[in-house]
């Protein structure tokens, strides 16, 4: 397999980054569409300079390198056992080439605490798709649209966009993390129980998550610590205190 190195993108390198990005994405949407620019963000851009700004802003920048050449880059950012891929693009000149994919395996390989990675990609990107099932084993578990628009999007930005989900197995640094996880919502349980709206929503909007089935079952697989204090896993614990604040 080819093999890429993924260098922490610099400041100074940081327009030239959101160009490259945005010539990706455009020349997927020229090939699907041709000079059709229904499709457009702004300016003619697919991707917009602020929606790739706000990813870097908020997450993990790296350019994608081999053998000194610059062949793209990505972002993403990790929460716990739980990893965001927000873009990742290869220059066309490099199309079809399998550094798209390398760069994927080293990511993967860097944070071996992660075992659930998200991403999401327009209907349209017939070459993302492709490649985050086919290639990096991910599957699409949710289309939204005007029926069913994604969490918080109140302004359409996600219409039209497939999410994928990729799980891997329970590694020792994602158990490591999910008993991190386990503890802080501990915390915020014992807090909750004051009455606070923030820290019940807090524990309203963990109790109802993915990461809390992961974290159950951990427990029900034994794989956690005997003496870790786990309360918050307690199904009825958690559901009558959300209950006595009518949350």
């Amino acid at each position: 397999m080819l093999e890429v190195t993924l260098f922490p993108l610099e400041q100074s390198d940081r327009e030239q980054f959101i160009r490259d990005n945005q010539d990706a994405f455009n020349y997927g949407a020229m090939e699907e569409f041709g000079q059709r620019d229904m499709h457009f963000e702004e300016d003619g851009e697919i991707i917009s300079r602020d929606t790739i700004s706000s990813a870097i802003d908020e997450g993990s920048a790296y350019r994608i390198v081999e053998d000194g050449k610059v062949l793209g880059g990505l972002v993403f950012k990790t929460e716990y056992d739980q990893g965001q891929l927000e873009l990742l693009f290869v220059s066309p000149a490099f199309h079809g080439k399998g550094f798209g994919y390398a760069a994927w395996c080293e990511l993967e390989a860097m944070h071996p605490e992660v075992t659930v990675w998200e991403t999401v990609t327009p209907y349209f990107e017939k070459r993302n798709i492709h490649f985050y099932v086919n290639r990096c084993g991910f599957k699409i578990v949710e289309y939204y649209n005007d029926h069913h628009q994604a969490p918080g999007d109140k302004d359409g930005e996600m219409l039209d966009m497939f999410r994928f989900e990729k799980i891997l197995p329970a590694t020792k640094e994602s158990i490591q993390e999910q008993i991190k996880r386990i503890s802080y919502y501990e915390d915020i349980m014992q807090k909750a129980k004051g009455g606070f709206d923030e820290m019940l929503k807090k524990l309203s909007d963990y109790y109802g998550s993915s990461a809390w089935k992961r974290d159950f079952v951990a427990d029900e697989a034994g794989l956690l610590p005997k003496n870790l204090a786990r309360g918050v896993l307690s199904e009825d614990e958690v559901y009558n205190l959300l209950e006595e604040y009518g949350k």
